[in-house]
Parts: C-alpha cells; sequence; structure tokens
C-alpha cells in the first residue's frame, strides 16, 4: 500500500572513511561530570547513570545554525559521541552540542516534567562527522568548547563519573543496542548561554571539529 505522504529520508552522520552512519536513537547521558551537576545546583547521580533521549530527525550538521522559537535561554553543551554497531558495541565517535533551552528547563524541573520541550527540539542536536574507533580509544580525551574565540568548557572523558563501559552496559540492561544508537556522554562544565552571532568550537581528542555560527 502506499503511503500517505513521502516517507522523510533516512538522518545520517558522516563517517570518515566509511560512509554514512543512519541513526535510529539517540540516547543523551545526563549529569555524568561532577562539576557539571555542581554548576546546575543537583547532586550528581553516582547509583547509576542519568538519561534522556533525543528524536533523530533533530540531528543537524554543524555550520550555520537557527537560534530556536521558545526560548531567552539557550546553552551549548559540548560532549563526546559515540555510534554503535550491529552487536551494540562501539563502531564511531565524534564530537556533539546538545543544545538545551535552559529556560524551560528550569520549569520543567520546577514542575516535575519532562525534560523533552527544553532537549528535544529541531536542531538540538549538532553533530560533527564521526571517525572509525573502538571503545578503548576513548577512556582519556579533552573535551572543549570556545564562544567566540573565549574558552568556556574544558574537561576530559576520564573525569567521566559513569565510564563508556558502564553507560553502555547501563544501557544494555534496559534496551537491545544496535546499528543506529548514538550515544551522548554527557558534559563538563562551563555550559552557558549563546546569541545570535556567536561562534561556537568545539573539540573532543583528535576528531574533527565541531564549528557553528547561531543565526536568526
Amino acid at each position: 500500500m502506499p503511503f500517505l505522504f513521502d516517507p522523510a529520508p533516512p538522518v545520517t552522520v558522516p563517517v570518515d572513511g566509511a560512509g554514512d552512519y543512519a541513526v535510529r536513537r539517540i540516547f543523551c547521558i545526563g549529569r555524568n561530570y561532577a562539576a557539571h551537576a555542581a554548576e546546575m545546583g543537583v547532586e550528581a547521580d553516582r547509583a547509576a547513570p542519568f538519561f534522556f533521549t533525543k528524536s533523530p530527525c533533530h540531528v543537524v550538521a554543524p555550520g550555520d545554525w537557527t537560534y530556536p522559537a521558545g526560548t531567552s535561554d539557550l546553552h551549548h553543551e559540548i560532549e563526546l559521541v559515540v555510534a554503535l554497531d550491529p552487536d551494540g558495541e562501539v563502531c564511531a565517535a565524534g564530537a556533539g552540542l546538545d543544545m538545551t533551552r535552559r529556560d524551560l528547563q528550569a520549569v520543567a524541573k520546577e514542575r516535575r516534567h519532562p525534560w523533552s520541550v527544553a532537549k528535544d527540539f529541531e536542531g538540538s542536536a549538532i553533530l560533527a562527522p564521526m571517525s572509525r574507533c573502538k571503545e578503548s580509544d576513548l577512556a582519556s580525551l579533552e573535551v572543549t568548547l570556545a564562544v567566540n574565540g573565549t574558552e568556556r568548557q574544558v574537561g576530559s572523558t576520564r573525569d567521566m563519573i559513569h565510564d563508556l563501559p558502564a553507560l553502555l552496559a547501563h544501557l544494555r540492561d534496559l534496551y537491545t543496542l544496535g546499528a543506529g544508537d548514538l550515544v551522548m556522554t554527557g558534559t563538563p562544565a562551563g555550559v552557558g548561554a549563546v546569541e545570535v552571532g556567536d561562534r561556537l568550537s568545539g573539540r573532543v581528542g583528535g576528531f574533527a571539529p565541531l564549528e557553528v555560527t547561531v543565526v536568526e
């Protein structure tokens, strides 16, 4: 039977020298760096990872990025992003930005509502091209972000409360992980607001840099 409307094309992220990676799901780990949890005024979740999700249709490439509707307090969060293979193992990784409508998140927290409106909106997952790698390659990577040339976020994957093996083990207890699954592993301290005209430059280890200009 024909579709009522043409299906949307698959959402993909380029993997250097290996083609495109089709995105199925995005798991985002929250409060995975103690200093970031502290700057948000919350306790770090040490007993088990805390996570939320983003819709694959909200993935965009770096470049000009449109300031979203519904917020006047938009924050950057740079992080390591890993891609999984059909066996649920790490096959590629790169840099990503978890963009957050912080004012809407604050309202949701106050009312004990889900964070979806703050985290899962058009363009909220900005993903740089990835590179093939193994899980063991990712234990000690510098994670940085500058805005207009001024460094804001500096950290290392060594500082994660729940390291990558622990994150994946936790998710495997809840889901059957496989090809198309991305994990955004959390952000170090230094998150802050961005405005139209700001230039963001993020890096995770030696992976492709992430360059974004915020536009109207």
